[in-house]
């Protein structure tokens, strides 16, 4: 009888530990996941930054021409400009999420990796 207990104890202790492991796991593949979509939208706000630089600077053009006639295009730029900053400020406000989330999860494995069963 004892060594049924032992036996079974031990595969208890066995499971557990297989459990916190596959837990471990798992919240190591959603932080890949995590900085996979930082580096995805750290790209997009690259990207926007730039149409953005590119955009100013044909503001900064018709601005700076001498003819009225241009100044009714800068409308719909400025709209663009706007446009883009608020893409960005969302980007960024999704990125600033994503960070407390790993944060979170980095919690939960070091939390994890502490537990003796």
């Amino acid at each position: 009888m004892r060594k049924i207990k032992t036996h079974l104890n031990r595969t208890v202790k066995r499971c557990i530990e297989n459990t916190f492991y596959m837990q471990i796991a798992a919240s190591y593949k959603k932080i890949s996941d995590i900085n996979l979509l930082k580096s995805m939208k750290l790209n997009e706000v690259v990207k926007l930054s730039s149409e953005k630089i590119r955009v100013q600077e044909e503001l900064d053009i018709i601005e700076s021409a001498d003819s009225n006639k241009l100044l009714h295009n800068r409308t719909p730029l400025i709209q663009r400009i706007n446009e883009l900053d608020h893409d960005i400020d969302e980007i960024e406000q999704l990125l600033a999420n994503l960070e407390v989330e790993k944060q979170n999860i980095q919690y939960e494995i070091l939390l994890l990796s502490n537990v003796k069963p």
